[in-house]
């Protein structure tokens, strides 16, 4: 079985006000492997700790970090802001180097819809839901076996929409034909087990590195001036190495584009 843990960055609104982009990232971990990494992520945070003197304890925001916010403003342990990206980058290429997981990206950029009434949290969820099992179907990263399932964990986000989302998905799901002129296809979602699980992103490792990753893809696609200095824009590209690229044929790294 895979662990698919998930995040989000952005808003999923169209209302004026709020961000260009809604990011959907999940960590993708085969059952076999989880041990071994979760203890080497173990390592890493107890070589953070030792070396910018923070607790272990301590969890990982993307917006905290970036912004010096939370557990990472200066009043709590005296972290500057260039110690605050260089632990942003630091835990980046720690999970670069993990060729034992997969990373699935889902980016809606808002500012390319037209009708203020586009459904973009479902829309959105049902593009990554739908890779994973094409993911699942093609037997995975490699790692687990042909018939093997996954298994959702997510932040706290609309936990009764994207249930509902999930169960539609099982029992409706018609998508377009790769072939022009050719009827929708029936693709039901039979590779994913039970509801999606919420996790208090506190109390999940992964949840918190899905949280990184989207936050660092969405600062890719829609760069911030003030990061600038430290070119946070080039850390996603970081991750190459462990990213889904069979999710997209039209994006060298995988990445799903929507609109």
């Amino acid at each position: 079985m895979y662990m698919i843990y998930v995040d989000e960055s952005g808003d999923d609104g169209l209302r004026p006000g709020g961000t260009d982009f809604f990011v959907i990232s999940g960590v993708i971990i085969h059952e076999s492997y989880w041990n071994e990494i979760f203890q080497r992520f173990l390592d890493l945070r107890r070589n953070l700790s030792r070396n910018f003197a923070i607790p272990q304890r301590i969890a990982f925001h993307a917006t905290d970090i970036v912004n010096g916010h939370g557990d990472f403003h200066h009043s709590r342990y005296g972290l500057h802001p260039h110690e605050r990206f260089e632990i942003y980058r630091q835990i980046i290429e720690f999970l670069a180097q993990l060729q034992e997981i997969r990373v699935l990206n889902v980016v809606t950029r808002k500012r390319l819809i037209t009708r203020p009434d586009t459904p973009v949290f479902e829309w959105s969820w049902e593009k990554f839901i739908q890779r994973l099992q094409t993911f699942l179907e093609r037997g995975g990263s490699g790692l687990g076996v042909d018939n093997d399932y996954g298994f959702l964990i997510t932040d706290r986000t609309h936990d009764d929409q994207l249930r509902r989302l999930m169960r539609k998905l099982r029992a409706f799901n018609y998508v377009p034909s790769m072939i022009p002129g050719s009827p929708r296809r029936k693709l039901l979602v039979t590779k994913m087990l039970d509801d999606p699980t919420p996790r208090d992103s506190r109390q999940s490792y992964w949840v918190q590195m899905a949280d990184l990753i989207a936050y660092a893809l969405a600062r890719k696609v829609f760069p911030r001036p003030s990061l600038r200095p430290y070119q946070f824009e080039t850390y996603f590209d970081i991750l190459d190495p462990i990213l889904l690229k069979e999710a997209s044929h039209y994006d060298p790294q995988g990445v799903v584009f929507w609109p």
